[in-house]
């Protein structure tokens, strides 16, 4: 039970995406394109084009297609937790029968389910308190103390 680079991948996209959209006054507001977003972040575009689809199905994001298109937000970051993302792209966390709800041949005498759900909990307890603004705000914090630092 882990969670993998793919949930990284995602909020580093999806960072690099607002920071994009809100980079100048003339760009606010516009569609961001998959190519944009690898670029920005440093991630394979193709990785980031299955991830943001996973999103896009989950109405974390959308999409528009054209000359023009791109991705955008559905919401805005103060209203995306950190666990509706994870939970959409980690399967990991849900690898364990008792955890995902399946039939476990050992869920009548097993001694650590317990600890898996409590494991599991713990995890999306704390990401349901982290927003996406709140990784946007630390991510612009850093980024202005290292350009200080220079």
């Amino acid at each position: 039970m882990s969670l993998t680079v793919k949930s990284c991948y995602a909020i580093r996209g999806l960072y690099e995406m607002y920071k994009l959209q809100n980079r100048n006054e003339d760009e606010k507001n516009t569609k961001i394109s998959i190519a944009k977003i690898a670029e920005s972040s440093g991630v394979s575009q193709e990785f980031l084009a299955k991830i943001f689809a996973e999103l896009k199905k989950a109405k974390i994001v959308s999409s528009e297609k054209g000359k023009f298109g791109g991705f955008y937000f559905t919401k805005a970051p103060e209203k995306i937790n950190l666990s509706e993302i994870v939970e959409v792209l980690e399967v990991p966390l849900n690898s364990y029968d008792c955890v995902s709800g399946g039939e476990c041949e050992n869920q009548k005498n097993c001694p650590v389910e317990f600890v898996w759900k409590r494991v599991q909990d713990a995890i999306f307890n704390e990401l349901s308190k982290i927003t996406l603004k709140d990784v946007i705000e630390y991510g612009e914090k850093k980024e202005a103390l290292a350009v200080k630092t220079k």
